[in-house]
């Protein structure tokens, strides 16, 4: 008979280890509850960066759209016919010019303008020597000139370089070389790009 009393602990124990059970349970809801949470974040914030990126990335692309102008090669007309400058003898200059462009409105201009540009460019070849115009580099400093004229007369900015007045390098026979090599500039894209000599003939 003095083993039944023990028996009430027992049971009071055992219900004392079921409320234990619960925490458990609270804390996996709470940890699924945060993952769920983290997600939608991530989620949320992937798909809005995603949506700045595509965005930006179109506005990027936005320009590469627009097809490329295509070269347009404008004829000066019959050949430039001047005298040079006087070295050995006399001598003169024969050359045809064509001019390219890359924006399709200039060759209207250039047409419209065409006398103009002649007449500037005549006077431009009539101040050269024939040693000038000899040399690689004589040539690429005459289609610097060439391009500053014409871009000078359609109104388009023109480079510092390709501004000196030509009888500087004209000035000096020795240190004409030099000269020609530091007077290249490079072209206004939007205006005459490159010229291109179809005769060059010097007599």
């Amino acid at each position: 008979m003095a083993t039944k009393p023990p028996a009430k602990p027992a049971a009071s124990a055992a219900k004392e280890e079921t409320p234990v059970a619960a925490p458990p349970k609270s804390k996996k809801m709470l940890i699924i509850g945060i993952v769920l949470l983290l997600v939608i974040i991530a989620g949320g914030a992937g798909w809005y960066f995603s949506r700045g990126h595509a965005s930006a990335d179109a506005h990027a692309e936005a320009p590469k759209t627009e097809p490329p102008h295509e070269a347009k090669f404008v004829s000066l007309g019959e050949n430039f016919t001047v005298n040079l400058q006087r070295e050995e003898g006399d001598q003169y200059l024969q050359a045809g010019i064509t001019l390219k462009v890359m924006q399709p409105e200039l060759e209207e201009k250039i047409k419209a303008a065409m006398p103009e540009i002649r007449s500037k460019l005549l006077f431009l070849l009539s101040s050269k020597k024939p040693s000038e115009l000899q040399t690689i580099e004589g040539k690429k400093k005459l289609i610097s000139e060439i391009i500053a004229e014409t871009d000078g007369v359609l109104g388009l900015p023109v480079p510092p370089a390709a501004t000196a007045p030509a009888h500087d390098a004209a000035a000096s026979g020795a240190a004409s070389a030099p000269v020609a090599a530091a007077a290249v500039a490079e072209p206004n894209p939007k205006g005459v790009v490159d010229v291109l000599f179809t005769s060059f003939i010097i007599q």
